[in-house]
This record gives C-alpha cells, sequence and structure tokens, in this order.
C-alpha cells in the first residue's frame, strides 16, 4: 500500500514528498482520514529516501523498518479530501542500520504534524548494512517524473 504520490527533492541528507487526499486512499472515510496516518506519510517518506538512494547505488538498500516514532505532534484532528501535502525528513542521526529523521508534514506552510522517526535499513550487498552518512549534505532536487505511479 502506497500513500505518498511523488518524490519532489532528494538530497544526500533530506526527503520531500507529495501526498494528495483523495477519495477512496485507504482510511479515508467521510471524506477525511485521521491525522495519525502522517507516521505512515512520515515512513513511507523515508523509505523512498532510501529507495531513491539505492537506485542510484546499487546493493546499497535492500529492505527498511518503521522502529517507532518520537516527539509525535499533531496539530489537526483529520486531513480532509483534497488536501495537497508536502512531507519533509531530514536525517538527524545514523549509526550502522540505525537512522532518525525529523519530518514535518505541512499543507502550504502550515505545519501539521511534526515527529521524530526511528528506522532500520539493509543493504543487499555483502559486508552488511550500508550506513547513513553524517549529516552535512546540500539541498538538491529529484529528477521530474519519479513518483510512485511510475
Amino acid at each position: 500500500m502506497i500513500l505518498i504520490d511523488e518524490l519532489l527533492e532528494y538530497s544526500e541528507h533530506e526527503v520531500v514528498c507529495g501526498v494528495t487526499v483523495r477519495d477512496g486512499a485507504p482510511f479515508v472515510r467521510d471524506g477525511r482520514v485521521p491525522a495519525l496516518i502522517s507516521i505512515e506519510y512520515f515512513a513511507q517518506s523515508v523509505a523512498a529516501f532510501f529507495g531513491y538512494r539505492g537506485r542510484h547505488n546499487p546493493g546499497l538498500f535492500a529492505m527498511g523498518m518503521l522502529l517507532g516514532a518520537r516527539e509525535l505532534d499533531l496539530r489537526a484532528d483529520y486531513l480532509e479530501v483534497g488536501d495537497v501535502l508536502r512531507v519533509a525528513g531530514t536525517l538527524t542521526w545514523s549509526s550502522g542500520e540505525l537512522a532518525q529523521f525529523s519530518c514535518e508534514l505541512l499543507r502550504g506552510d502550515e505545519v501539521l504534524a511534526r515527529a521524530a522517526i526511528n528506522v532500520l535499513q539493509t543493504s543487499a550487498g555483502p559486508g552488511g548494512p550500508a550506513p547513513a552518512s553524517d549529516p552535512s549534505g546540500a539541498r538538491s532536487s529529484a529528477p521530474s517524473g519519479f513518483s510512485s505511479r511510475d
């Protein structure tokens, strides 16, 4: 089940994905979805980060898992059908297979949710996991046309 629509930006330490809340999407009831879904948006955006990185560095990434969320701050009870959202994540630390991202869910400039999520990521190649690098990269845009619909 893919809930995010597209990868908007990628850099060595940041990711921004887009999602539009659509009628008929998983978890949407009566024209809205509980804001708690933002944790899944965060997790899928981080998965896009590692997936994009692994796509351009074969063997670097095989699978990942959400371990937990800390400091969750939901500033809305629900997201409405038609909301166009951005999901931003910044790598804040990593150690071996473990990493933490600081994430925000935004509608325009309005922050709807924030959390720090902890993830486990493993490599496909020999020699064990490929650790995420130390945060210090510059922002760059992902190539256009990369989306979950491809």
